[in-house]
Formats: C-alpha cells, structure tokens, sequence
C-alpha cells in the first residue's frame, strides 16, 4: 500500500483547483494598446484537451512566449506575466500540460510526453494567430521539457531552475516530503522506480539533460537557496553552453513568486531576441550559420564575452583590416555581457590575376570604388 501511494504521488499529484476567474479579464487596456484574452482548447497526441490561454497584444505582434509551469503547477503560474510581455509589444500563452489544471490526462510523465505537447501548442498557435517567431519560458519541469525536444520556430530558451535529472530529482522530493535518511530514500526510490516506469511507460533515463542545446539562446535562472533543484544543475548547463547564453541569479526557495524586476528582466531579454532574429532572418538560414558568420569578430566558439574580451578583439579585427568599412555597428549590453551586431561588413582580397583588357576594367572598377592606391577588391560578407 504504501509503495502505491508514493507511486501515486509521482505520477498523479493534486491538480491544482481555479476558476476562470483566476486567469485574468477578457480585454485589459494598457499604455501601449489593448491586451485580448483568448481562451482555446488544443488535442494533443494521445488525444487529450489541453487548456490553453493566449494573451494577444493589439497592435498585433508576431512574437510569442510560451509559458510551460512546473510540477504540480498550472497555466494560472503564467497569467501575471503576460501583461509584463505585453508592453514589450509580446504576445503571451500559458496552457496546462496534460494531466494539469483543466487539461485532460490522468498521469505526468516528467516531459516524457509533455514535450509534445509544446510542440502542438506551437503548431496551432502559429496556424490559428499567425505567430512567426516563439520562444520557451520554462520553470522547474517546464524547463527540462523545453530541452527534450528541439522545437519550431524558437528563437530562445528561458530556463528556470531546470533539473538534469530525474533519479537524483525524486530523491531530493521524497527528501523535502519525508524525515527518512537519504540512504532509505534511495533505497525505496529503487524499489518505486520500476513501477512507476510501468505505468507511466516511460523510463528515467529518457529523462536526463546530458548537455546544453548550444544553437538556441539562452536565459538561465537559478537561486542557491533553492533546497529543491541545486542551482548547481543550472550552472552546470550554462557553462557547457557554447553559444549565445546568459545568467542570472535571484534569491528565494523553489516555489517562491518571482519578481516584478526579475519578469522585466526576462521580457526584454526576449523582445532583444526576437529583433535579432527579425534582423537577419531573411539573410540567414539558421541559428548555426549566424554564429560561424559572426566567429570571425570574436575569434571564439561563442559570441558573447565580457565586455574587455569581445570588444579588444573586435578592434584588433578592425586595425588588421586596412581598408574595413563597417556601418551602423552596435553592442548590445545585458547582464555585464556584449553582443556585437554589425549590419554591414566589408572586407578584402587579393585579386586574382587577370589578362588582357580584364585587368584595365578591374583598375578601373577598383579606382571607383575603393581608390587609386588600393589592391583589393571589396566583397560582401552579407548578400
């Protein structure tokens, strides 16, 4: 019996209890125009109602956060933030994972299955409201179901007290719930374990971040004082992670309400993404080919340094350069750290040898362009 009740307490924990009333007013004004509550009802694939609220600013915006709750939680956690996102001029979307709030489904799976849910939620938001670019905000098992999957059209993670995994998790929950030694937990664990994979067909192992999804920027949040999910987890993902990244760290237990300044924090984190990813979408075909295009600025693996690293290199690019002409370049700056976002670049080449009457039409062509005393050619980086 009590081995069914603990396996009962992972699989089918309390649904949290709210009304309609709870997930805010169908229009709310703001400053900067009107916020529209919508209220939609997505299938997942195992055929369940996900419950869904999509908070749409007007004027209308393509860019959309998806807000993915943590374990025990509800779309409800997601609500206060939306009008937050909205005077960025974001739209928002909260929903419940399956076997959540108002959602259909009897069991959790710890992203197992809820990883397709996010990815329906994408799908039919982008059909049904026209939404171009996403990116995921995850808190605790929201955000380890973020790195499951590579999901579409994402622009950027937000990850907030994420775990990597789920064995050394459920030890750490039976921990906070219970008085038994840690040897005792492990050793009731062990003997959980197989049931639980049983009926939640799943297995643990499915569950474990083995490293940091480096093509997709990423906003980590942790706290040390967090008892539940060591902030260790957090770190440890940020420093595998090779490309565009941040940190950030708050104070507060496990299930302590965010800050106002930490929310403001995150949303212009979000609305610098989405421009950025505006800006060169349609000379770029991926994440992956903006940063082998941008490395020869930093001469490093990722794009973002401390300010004296990044910024000293990009000069010394600049002086090595004789006859560089860069337009319109600007740094972006965000927790201590700098992205270099030039619009246009130009660099040289030696000509290649020319016979005849081509070389006098090179001469001159290049005498246009760049000046009598020059021997090169100017090529674009960028079409």
């Amino acid at each position: 019996m009590y081995f069914e009740q603990e396996c009962r307490k992972f699989l089918r924990p309390r649904r949290l209890e709210y009304q309609i009333f709870d997930l805010g007013p169908e229009r709310l004004p703001l400053t900067n125009g009107t916020l529209f509550k919508h209220e939609i009802s997505i299938i997942n694939r195992q055929g369940h109602q996900l419950k869904c609220s999509f908070f749409e600013i007007n004027p209308i915006s393509d860019c959309c956060i998806i807000y993915c709750h943590g374990f025990n939680g509800c779309r409800v956690e997601g609500v206060k933030y939306a009008h937050v996102a909205a005077q960025y001029n974001l739209n928002f979307c909260t929903f419940d994972f399956q076997g959540c709030g108002h959602s259909q489904g009897d069991l959790i799976t710890f992203g197992y299955l809820e990883q397709n849910d996010i990815t329906c939620i994408i799908l039919d938001i982008k059909k049904r409201f026209q939404q171009n670019q996403f990116i995921l905000w995850g808190r605790s098992l929201g955000a380890t179901t973020i790195q499951l999957k590579k999901q579409p059209y994402v622009s950027g993670y937000v990850l907030d007290s994420c775990f990597t995994d789920l064995n050394k998790a459920c030890v750490r929950m039976m921990q906070k719930s219970t008085s038994l030694p840690k040897l005792i937990i492990k050793s009731v664990l062990y003997l959980l374990k197989g049931k639980i994979e049983s009926q939640g067909n799943f297995k643990f192992d499915d569950i474990k971040i083995q490293r940091a999804d480096s093509s997709v920027p990423t906003l980590y949040i942790c706290s040390d004082q967090d008892t539940l999910i060591k902030s260790k987890n957090t770190i440890g993902l940020y420093q595998q992670h090779n490309g565009l990244r941040d940190l950030i760290k708050i104070q507060g237990e496990h299930n302590d309400s965010r800050s106002l300044e930490l929310i403001n924090q995150i949303c212009c984190w979000c609305k610098e993404r989405f421009q950025i990813n505006r800006q060169y979408s349609c000379h770029e075909t991926s994440p992956l080919e903006i940063r082998k295009k941008y490395q020869h600025l930093a001469g490093r693996n990722s794009l973002i340094r401390t300010p004296s690293d990044i910024i000293n290199k990009y000069d010394l690019n600049r002086q090595n350069l004789n006859h560089c002409q860069t337009q319109s370049t600007s740094v972006l700056k965000y927790n201590n750290q700098h992205i270099i976002q030039p619009k246009k670049l130009y660099f040289q080449e030696s000509p290649q040898k020319i016979i005849g009457s081509q070389a006098k039409i090179l001469k001159q062509q290049m005498s246009q362009e760049i000046g009598h005393n020059n021997k090169f050619i100017r090529k674009p980086i960028f079409d």
